[in-house]
Parts: structure tokens; C-alpha cells; sequence
């Protein structure tokens, strides 16, 4: 298919309005979802792995 310059114009300006409107869904979509925690406060507050229980301080004899 052969492009001349108003089928350019025309199809430029077909994609430039669905991103327009696809960018204004998005920011309709991120404002009305709670606001994101930080990363540091994700990092500092994640379940730590289990450790069993220390015993006394010193190892257990056979």
C-alpha cells in the first residue's frame, strides 16, 4: 500500500487520539486506586522467614 501524505496525517492522528484517550483511561484508573506504599516501606515491612525459637544459648548435647 502506497502512502501519500494525507493517509500519513490521517493515521498519525488516529494513533495520537487513541493514545490521548487510552493515557486519560489510565490516569481516571490511577487516581480512583488506593495510593501505592513506597518501595523502602514495602522493604522494611515484609514477613521475615521463621527462625525456629532460640533454646538456651548453647548447643544441645547429643
Amino acid at each position: 500500500m502506497e502512502w501519500t501524505p494525507e493517509a500519513l496525517k490521517a493515521e498519525i492522528d488516529y494513533r495520537q487520539a487513541a493514545l490521548r484517550a487510552d493515557a486519560a483511561q489510565f490516569r481516571i484508573a490511577r487516581r480512583s486506586a488506593p495510593p501505592k506504599r513506597s518501595w523502602w516501606r514495602r522493604v522494611g515491612r515484609r514477613a521475615h522467614p521463621k527462625v525456629p525459637a532460640p533454646r538456651n544459648g548453647h548447643r544441645d548435647a547429643a
